[in-house]
């Protein structure tokens, strides 16, 4: 089992300063330091970064616990991008964002396939075990 709660508190607390950030760039008096959305984004990048060194060791318990945290961590984060692109100081953080979003959604989706649900599937746990037992090296002569 994965470090569930080590992931869920990391999302948690980037979710609660992603709220802060979207919620002052609501506000007409939003002033924004650019160090302080690079510093989420950094954030953001450990939490990326421990999803993937975590995600052979992800059980369904462990999705549990922090998916539906994740997908608030998304959604706050699209939040954030679209309103960014209206600050012309803020613009140049659109790219990593979009790329932040593409990267924690394709984990997102990996981690229910894979380790959630793959599990689960008899057929396609058959498959692989076939095709593990395949001697690929003849396919090439």
């Amino acid at each position: 089992m994965c470090q569930a709660q080590v992931i869920s508190r990391h999302i948690g607390h980037i979710g609660r300063r992603s709220f802060d950030r979207r919620m002052r760039m609501a506000s007409p008096l939003f002033s924004e330091k650019r160090g302080e959305l690079s510093r989420l984004l950094n954030e953001v990048d450990k939490l990326t970064e421990r999803l993937h060194e975590d995600f052979p060791t992800i059980m369904e318990e462990d999705y549990r616990m922090f998916g539906p945290e994740l997908k608030i961590v998304i959604g706050t984060l699209k939040d954030l991008r679209q309103a960014s692109k209206s600050r012309r100081e803020l613009r140049i953080y659109d790219e990593r964002m979009r790329e932040q979003i593409a990267d924690l959604e394709e984990l997102d989706h990996d981690i229910r396939v894979f380790r959630v649900e793959a599990p689960k599937n008899k057929s396609l746990q058959e498959t692989m075990a076939k095709a593990s037992k395949m001697d690929f090296s003849k396919l090439f002569y």
